[in-house]
Order: C-alpha cells, then structure tokens, then sequence
C-alpha cells in the first residue's frame, strides 16, 4: 500500500523534515503524540533524561488512525534526544514493531557530525532487524 512516515516532533524541526521527505517519495503521514506537554526548560530537561534512561512513556493513538501492517514500508522519524532515541518514539516501536513489515528511519539532529547513527541502531534493535531506507536532517529547530 505504499509508504507510511510516523513521526515524534517537539518542537517541528521532525514535522517539518517528515513533511518534506512525504512530498518526496509520494508517503502519507501519521504523528505520535503524548498525553502531556513537553514546553519550556523542564520540557527539555525531562526529554533528555527519558532518552537516557530508555523510558517507555504514555502516549495516543497515531493521527490519523492508520493499520501499520498494510504499508509496505513504514519510515519513523525521530529526533535526537540526548544522543538517543526520543522516548515516545521508543513508545510507540515498543506498542506497534510487530505489526511494521519493513522500516526506514529519518532522524533530526543539531550535531554536524555522524553521532547520530546509535539513534538508527536503536530502533532497528526495536523492530528486530535492519532498516531499509535511512536519511539525517540537522534541524533548525532545538531537539526536534
């Protein structure tokens, strides 16, 4: 059925490079979203300390509801938080990594270098094998 984007966005710097690479390849789109904000000073502080300790957090049904096992591929996009992966995406691949046939990954960094590849790894070590499309955006906009 073609190519799904599910992205984790604070900020909009992902929404934004997720967006894009839609229009690119022709892909829908769905958001993850969280049941509580992430604004401000202890917003960041708490988003760096989740991606740190690899916590689970609660968040909601994707927007708009969509069946991830009809896409033949699904690419998750993700910024990075504290090198590591944003933990509502780690939510979302611990409800749904059975259900995604084949995965790519699109993550937003601000570092100029490659630190942001453990963040892939990750979620291939999720989904329980190796993506199939992989790309990295340094953001505008802090953290994703």
């Amino acid at each position: 059925m073609g190519t799904l984007i599910v992205y984790y966005s604070r900020n909009g710097g992902t929404r934004k490079a997720a967006e894009a690479l839609a229009e690119e390849i022709g892909a829908e789109l769905a958001e993850i979203r969280e049941t509580r904000k992430r604004r401000g000073f202890f917003g960041f502080m708490r988003s760096g300390f989740e991606s740190a300790t690899k916590r689970i957090v609660p968040i909601l049904p994707l927007e708009p509801a969509c069946d991830l096992a009809s896409y033949d591929r699904v690419i998750l996009a993700t910024p990075v938080w504290a090198g590591g992966l944003a933990s509502p995406m780690r939510s979302f691949l611990a409800a749904h990594a059975a259900e995604i046939r084949d995965h790519g990954v699109l993550v937003t960094h601000s570092a100029p270098d490659d630190s942001y590849a453990p963040v892939m790894d990750a979620v291939d070590a999720v989904v329980g094998r190796k993506r199939s499309f992989e790309r990295s955006v340094v953001s505008d906009l802090h953290v994703g």
